[in-house]
């Protein structure tokens, strides 16, 4: 069986977190070491919302990997943040700045993950944030 194309599909199809406290909108791109996503419509986000988007981005991702491991699922991911290590964020975003949120997976042993986040804001995609998010997937998913 053929997986959709995860890029159309919201967010809130992928991931168990939902509107109004869904900050991430869609998946711009998926790759077998993570992706990237982007943040949903705005207003100013500060450090501590660019790393709750940063965490709901893996949840999407995670709720894609899902979807690809088990054709036609329409499971959403359930995980748990572990934690955060060395994020820096240079600045905010402002308000309907374009944010695309970058991740790619380190390391994985049984449930627990850890991926290398990188924010990306403007039309230039200039880099405003870096960091670690260590994860847990729950009941077997991936």
């Amino acid at each position: 069986m053929q997986h959709p194309d995860l890029t159309t599909l919201p967010a809130a199809q992928l991931t168990s977190h939902q509107p109004p406290a869904l900050l991430v909108e869609r998946i711009i791109a998926v790759r077998p070491d993570g992706g990237r996503v982007r943040v949903a419509e705005h207003g100013e986000l500060d450090a501590l919302q660019l790393i709750e988007a940063s965490a709901q981005s893996l949840a999407v991702l995670m709720g894609a990997r899902l979807r690809q491991g088990t054709a036609g699922s329409q499971a959403r991911a359930s995980g748990m943040l572990v934690g955060a290590k060395g994020f820096a964020i240079q600045r905010g975003a402002a308000a309907g700045e374009r944010v695309d949120i970058d991740a790619v997976l380190d390391c994985e042993f049984g449930p627990l993950q850890l991926y290398r986040l990188t924010i990306h804001a403007g039309e230039a995609l200039e880099v405003i944030g870096a960091g670690e998010l260590k994860v847990a997937s729950v009941a077997g998913n991936p």
